[in-house]
């Protein structure tokens, strides 16, 4: 595991995981299963705002897809909790990715920024969840709702490492090792540019239909609809903004590609070492899969 990185340094920041909101955790989990991931057990959240607090539910279940870079979370919602409130509302806009959360050293020192930048924030939360091994914990930087359109934004320090990239949960069947890329479509690509720029303390670049964030690992793309129908022909752009595509790299895409086919997903390659999956109706989201340097399409857009 020493080629790849999963915890920033210094200043950094990384594209730690993404989220799918699904409405049916068990057809999710089997959707994810067709698509040859493992995923770790299912678990409710629990939070505490202050260290010497019994922990209380959240209002979120999840299983999560733990790979050699990053990781890919589905969450459910959980009784009446706010957070088990706010996630019914997100899928009924659709089905699929709903967070992005980039990971920092310092949770304090960027909940201290963002509301120097004039974010209305939450207290400072701590999750946990129970694992084989432990509990893991994380220190969630998050903000009040409504300030960010496009769901649940927000900035994490990891606490356990160790509990949650564990060497048996990472060896997927379809060789797939890291989540690299994500891409947005905006009705308004000025304002969301702007306003990530503010919330990420990063400058983006110019692209054709939008800007583009790169990150110490990872990246996000905020396109125009039409930009993103460009890059992803045929896509469905529905109720934006609409977070609806990302990129995974493979460490053999010839195995991957017979893996989804022989569970009767249909692949449409885009070049030798590229290929995009449409969205699974239980998980949502249009999924490129690649392989060595190869980037995808919404990364040559320049």
């Amino acid at each position: 595991m020493s080629n790849y990185r999963q915890l920033p340094g210094g200043d950094d920041i990384f594209l730690d995981h993404h989220g799918h909101f699904v409405p049916d955790m068990d057809a999710a989990s089997a959707a994810l299963e067709r698509l040859g991931f493992v995923l770790t057990p299912y678990a409710a959240h629990t939070m505490r705002t202050a260290p010497d607090e019994e922990p209380k539910p959240s209002g979120t279940g999840n299983r999560c897809i733990m790979l050699r870079e990053s990781y890919i979370e589905v969450l459910c919602a959980v009784g009446d909790a706010p957070m088990a409130q706010q996630l019914p509302a997100a899928v009924d806009r659709y089905t699929g990715i709903h967070l992005m959360a980039f990971t920092t050293p310092d949770a304090e020192a960027h909940h201290a920024r963002l509301t120097e930048a004039g974010f209305d924030m939450q207290p400072l939360v701590h999750l946990t969840r129970e694992v084989e091994g432990g509990t893991l914990r994380f220190s969630v930087v998050r903000m009040l709702p409504g300030q960010m359109p496009e769901g649940r934004i927000q900035f994490l320090t990891h606490r356990t490492p160790d509990l949650l990239w564990r060497e048996e949960l990472m060896t997927h069947p379809n060789k797939v090792v890291s989540m690299t890329d994500v891409v947005m479509a905006s009705g308004d690509t000025a304002e969301a540019t702007e306003r990530f720029q503010r919330y990420l303390g990063v400058m983006p670049n110019a692209c054709q239909g939008g800007s583009q964030f790169t990150f110490g690992r990872g990246s996000l793309t905020i396109l125009t609809p039409d930009a993103l129908q460009a890059v992803l022909p045929g896509i469905a752009v529905s109720n934006l903004p609409f977070i609806g595509a990302y990129s995974l790299r493979s460490e053999d895409l010839t195995a991957t590609k017979a893996y989804l086919t022989a569970n009767d997903i249909a692949v449409d390659e885009l070049s030798d070492d590229m290929f995009r999956v449409e969205p699974l109706p239980a998980l949502g989201s249009t999924m490129i899969f690649t392989q060595g340097t190869a980037q995808a399409p919404w990364m040559n857009n320049k």
